[in-house]
């Protein structure tokens, strides 16, 4: 195979390898998983080590709001206490079930959300988030200026006990004193509703410059549920209110730390891993925070698979700049709060532009990538499969380009019949280029073809084709959802090892639809690159062989599809040729 290849080819292929061996080296887990299966063990939240690091130092500015009528406080001294760790934590549950926030009344901040119903990668633990955030989720300060908390009230938890109102005595570091009051109510698909009250009982005006609304934290997939990620999506985001655009930084950049801040109002701020979000946005306030800061994060270290690796944990917040609240009055503020899986569905109805926290692709395909798992999602609700819905989501995007691909196909198998010709033009002008591009102009006129004629139909195809890829791989609708021996269509459909090698059947199966399509496909191209291209499926299987069993499923199906069409045209073909024969006859 290798005796007709020609010094560049062989320095081609010799590329080709080095990155197939430094692929896993480069790229992470979308390289060949080696560990045996007895060894993924994964960190949980309850297992990660206390965090020890401050939090730095913050910035900012803000928007004013009005002062309502001083409300009838209602909070007996007697109940008061000064030490802060005199409360145990308090649990809500939502009505739907889906959730359980804990709360702690000292801290006057969500100290963690269970996700009932999601389970961790090992389909054991229940989902744990905002357990490393620091300051905790909801908590409220001024600026990066710690609160003196004179007295904690007793926490009043409702009848039903769907609400938590938490009353504590604050002093500010500018020697300003109030009452702050806040109330928790868990409600359906992972929102609570959280709203916060300001009690001016002095006789002067009490100003704060800049109210830190904490959104929460959470580090990367892989520590949250055990999920070994092959692209992690870290990041937070926000809405600008004036362009209506979403601005996002990743936290694991080594510039997150140096920024400052955002002045311009914003309607939400969220922080997300690969899968799940945590959202707040505000609905007083004239629907606006002042700005939102996203600059501050923590850094810890696990170990996980027998390696001990260092994680990010950020954490991000909305601002509201220079409230004023008069004597003897009180400001109200309110907020929804999204802490829960990357739903799309969900995060559509919490907010606008919400969906784009989902990072599935690029900026230009993210939309191309939205809609392909709204269709994904519809067909599952049919077939009551996410496999099938794979399949029968591939074959409808093959057929609505099945005109594109028998075009190129078409051309390329005109490029394939004149070769001889080409040849032959290439030896008799070899000495002069520009007279041997002139020639094969005219006779590619001549014959009817467009040399791009087989690359610019599969060119329009491209975006769709990677949109649908990182769809599959970023869905957390597949999290955890078996089709046939594949347990988990975001993971690899292992059923077995070889001397620690895992035995993946999807990832065989499309490297062996890939080598059947190319023996099927028109080659245009001399015979020595003919046999570099079989090389082909054996530096992909190498490349993609870990790949997510749903991602290897789709593109199976995809060549399988193709290999039909080829078929197809190679029968018409024949039937077209025996109608020649028979007319000349």
């Amino acid at each position: 195979m290798f005796k007709d290849l020609d010094r560049t080819s062989i320095v081609i292929i010799g590329i080709c390898l080095i990155l197939m061996f430094s692929w896993q080296y480069i790229f992470g887990p979308s390289g060949l998983n080696l560990l045996p299966a007895a060894k993924q063990e994964t960190v949980q939240n309850s297992e990660l080590p206390a965090q020890t690091k401050e939090t730095p130092s913050v910035s900012k500015e803000i928007k004013s709001t009005s002062s309502s009528p001083l409300k009838s406080l209602d909070m007996p001294e007697l109940n008061a206490v000064s030490s802060l760790s005199a409360y145990t934590e308090e649990e809500l549950s939502s009505p739907d079930n889906l959730m359980t926030i804990r709360i702690d009344p000292n801290a006057g901040a969500i100290s963690s959300v269970t996700l009932n119903t999601i389970t961790n990668s090992t389909g054991k633990k229940r989902i744990i988030l905002n357990t490393l955030a620091k300051p905790g989720a909801l908590s409220l300060t001024e600026g990066n200026q710690a609160w003196t908390v004179e007295k904690v009230f007793q926490p009043i938890i409702s009848k039903d006990k769907s609400t938590l109102t938490l009353k504590r005595k604050i002093k500010t570091a500018d020697g300003e004193s109030f009452v702050l009051e806040q109330n928790w109510k868990p409600e359906d698909n992972y929102v609570t509703d959280y709203s916060v009250t300001i009690y001016n009982q002095t006789d002067k005006n009490i100003k704060l410059n800049q109210l830190y609304v904490w959104v929460g934290g959470i580090p990367p997939i892989e520590y949250v549920s055990g999920d070994i990620a092959r692209s992690e999506s870290h990041m937070v985001d926000i809405l600008l209110s004036n362009s209506n655009d979403v601005q996002s930084v990743k936290i694991e950049d080594k510039n997150f730390n140096s920024q400052a801040g955002q002045t311009d109002p914003i309607k939400w701020v969220a922080i997300s891993d690969k899968y799940f979000a945590d959202i707040l946005k505000p609905i007083s306030n004239e629907g606006n925070f002042s700005g939102g800061n996203f600059n501050t994060r923590h850094e810890d270290s696990a170990t996980i698979n027998d390696a001990k690796k260092t994680y990010f944990v950020g954490e991000s917040a909305g601002v509201i700049r220079n409230i004023y609240i008069q004597p003897k009055s009180s400001l109200n503020l309110n907020f929804k709060y999204y802490s829960g899986p990357k739903d799309i569905r969900l995060l559509n109805s919490f907010a606008p532009k919400t969906t784009d926290i989902m990072h599935l692709a690029f900026t230009g395909l993210e939309t191309i990538a939205q809609w392909l798992l709204y269709f994904l999602i519809f067909l599952h609700k049919y077939v009551g499969n996410y496999g099938w819905a794979i399949i029968l989501l591939t074959v409808i995007v093959k057929l609505v380009f099945w005109p594109i691909t028998h075009k190129s196909n078409v051309s390329m198998k005109k490029m394939q019949k004149i070769q001889p010709a080409i040849k032959e033009l290439r030896e008799k002008y070899k000495e002069d280029k520009q007279k041997l591009n002139q020639k094969m102009m005219e006779l590619y006129k001549k014959e009817g073809v467009n040399p791009l004629g087989g690359c610019l139909p599969i060119l329009v195809q491209i975006p769709v084709f990677f949109a649908l890829y990182w769809t599959l791989d970023g869905a957390i609708e597949l999290r955890h959802q078996a089709f046939f021996w594949a347990a988990d269509l975001t993971q690899p459909d292992t059923i077995g090892h070889i001397f620690s090698l895992p035995i993946n059947p999807l990832a065989i199966l499309m490297a062996l639809t890939m080598v059947l399509q190319q023996k099927l496909t028109p080659v245009a191209t001399d015979p020595v690159q003919a046999k570099m291209m079989m090389l082909m499926p054996v530096i992909m299987l190498i490349f993609l062989y870990s790949l997510p069993s749903g991602l290897t499923l789709y593109w199976t199906v995809s060549q399988i599809i193709s290999i039909i069409q080829l078929l197809v045209n190679i029968y018409n073909d024949k039937k077209e040729k025996a109608k020649t024969k028979l007319k000349t006859a």
